[in-house]
């Protein structure tokens, strides 16, 4: 065989080990890559499968001048509540007190570290989102939402306007509260003056309904 083509057999197979072995390392990393993008976009389809079939108002990736730091995926106007919803995935397990300033995240059975407390930074957006609109608190609920298959040990949500809530059942969760009986209704003037108060605060600018 004349030595180019030893050469040029040579550099194919060492392309193909390399090749073999990014696959088999990154593999990991991005296949949690590629299913959280793909879960994150399914939470969009949800929510607004969700707002369009109640006749609610949607603004999708809330900012503001002020504190940018406070950046809401979703807030959803509905009849009785305004719900702030943050999005986050977790390819795992969590655990915590709704109440703890940190919780534990376990990917497998030796990885373990603690992260913040996604409960505690979504209830200060809505205890910002009330002192900007000047909209009592009580018509605000944080939702931080997260994967189906994400495994959560049980807490406590005694206060009622913080909960961390599963995609599926975010439909349920919604409606249960929409037909409470002990709430009354928004008068048409308090939607519309919420959905262009909050809008006219957004950054981003932008109101779906």
């Amino acid at each position: 065989m004349p030595q180019e083509s030893r050469l040029t057999i040579f550099v194919v197979l060492a392309i193909v080990l390399g090749l073999f072995f990014v696959f088999l390392f990154a593999f990991s990393p991005v296949r949690r890559f590629l299913r959280s993008k793909f879960t994150i976009r399914t939470y969009y389809r949800t929510v607004r499968k969700i707002v369009l079939e109640n006749d609610y108002y949607l603004i999708n990736q809330w900012k503001n001048e002020r504190d940018q730091s406070f950046h809401i995926d979703h807030i959803i106007i509905g009849d009785k509540f305004i719900y702030i919803i943050r999005d986050r995935y977790y390819e795992g397990a969590i655990s915590g007190n709704a109440y703890d300033n940190s919780w534990y995240f376990y990917r497998g059975k030796r990885k373990k570290k603690a992260i913040p407390n996604p409960l505690i930074k979504n209830k200060l957006r809505a205890d910002y989102l009330s002192s900007l609109t000047r909209l009592d608190r009580s018509y605000f609920i944080s939702i931080v939402l997260v994967n189906d298959d994400c495994l959560v040990a049980p807490f406590d949500n005694e206060k009622g306007d913080n909960y961390l809530v599963s995609l599926s059942k975010l439909g349920k969760f919604i409606e249960a509260n929409e037909n409470r009986k002990d709430v009354m209704p928004f008068g048409e003037q308090e939607i519309a003056f919420a959905v262009q108060d909050l809008a006219a605060l957004n950054q981003n600018g932008r109101k779906k309904q």
